[in-house]
């Protein structure tokens, strides 16, 4: 793929964009949302493991764009982990704020909002910074011939 090829491309594959996320937020969805119906409302607190799947949302954006990632694969997979880390810590808040007591006082440290916001916040930071890492990388080695495979839930 030569530059003139990149720079014809739009900014953002929003098709690749929404199976991407779609992959990785449906599961983590349902699996919290199964374990917290059960009475098990404490597997949110997982949330900070699961930004780590924004690795395989930015690879797999790429995967799925088939040559066509975009200009900017870095901000393209950027964006796929930001809404994905912003989705988990969005989970996260409606969980905890109906399941998890807020017991906050002076002796007891931060409350449940403030650490329901603090989970959102890092979480799309963290999730947005690790994807666009992972969408630059599989997007330099697709530049190279290299055939990406989709990484998928099994």
């Amino acid at each position: 793929m030569n530059q003139r090829t990149i720079s014809n491309q739009s900014l953002l594959n929003v098709n690749a964009l929404s199976k991407a996320l779609g992959t990785w937020l449906l599961p983590w969805l349902a699996l919290v949302l199964v374990l917290t119906y059960r009475g098990e409302p404490s597997v949110i607190c997982l949330t900070p493991m699961a930004w780590l799947l924004a690795i395989p949302a930015g690879w797999n954006y790429v995967a799925l764009a088939r040559g066509n990632p975009g200009r900017q694969p870095f901000l393209a997979g950027a964006l796929v982990g930001a809404l994905l880390g912003l989705l988990y810590g969005l989970l996260y808040c409606v969980v905890a704020l109906y399941t998890m007591p807020d017991d906050a006082g002076p002796e007891n440290g931060i409350s449940t909002q403030g650490l329901a916001l603090i989970i959102v916040a890092a979480g799309t930071l963290f999730a947005a910074f690790l994807s666009g890492l992972m969408a630059m990388r599989a997007a330099s080695l697709q530049r190279r011939g290299k055939e990406l495979a989709v990484i998928s839930v099994q």
